[in-house]
């Protein structure tokens, strides 16, 4: 044998019998063997690129033919990604509600002013307070 055939490592995780059970069947279902399965899973997951830096906008848009909201993000590289097509009115509503007290919340903390107040250049009040 080679030293190729001893590269390897094991992975490992506990989980609870009832999961090992459903994860035993599941494989059954798909014809495959648990370790298969486990280095498939595995390797997908190791091939996705982890962006460190992302940024983008939420966008909401309202489907009056159903009366709910698809929220997406539009990243700045011009990808959209869809988080959910199918939010009831009722849940924007209220997360709206929470989001507003919750920027309240944080610009009472940080002594924020309101939007009204912008920086201004210094040679404008030079001299005048």
């Amino acid at each position: 044998m080679k030293d190729k055939d001893y590269d390897f490592k094991t992975v490992s995780a506990k989980i609870t019998q009832a999961d090992y059970s459903r994860f035993k069947d599941h494989c059954e279902k798909k014809g495959l063997k648990p370790s298969t399965l486990l280095k498939k899973l595995l390797k997908e997951e190791l091939e996705k690129t982890i962006p460190i830096n992302i940024a983008g906008r939420n966008i909401f848009v309202y489907n009056k033919d159903k009366d709910n909201f698809s929220w997406r993000v539009m990243l700045d590289n011009s990808l959209r990604v869809d988080i959910e097509d199918n939010l009831p009115a009722e849940y924007v509503s209220q997360l709206l509600d929470s989001l507003k007290q919750a920027v309240d919340e944080r610009n009472t903390y940080i002594k924020k002013e309101s939007k009204e107040a912008v920086p201004i250049p210094s040679k404008l009040v030079r001299g005048k307070l």
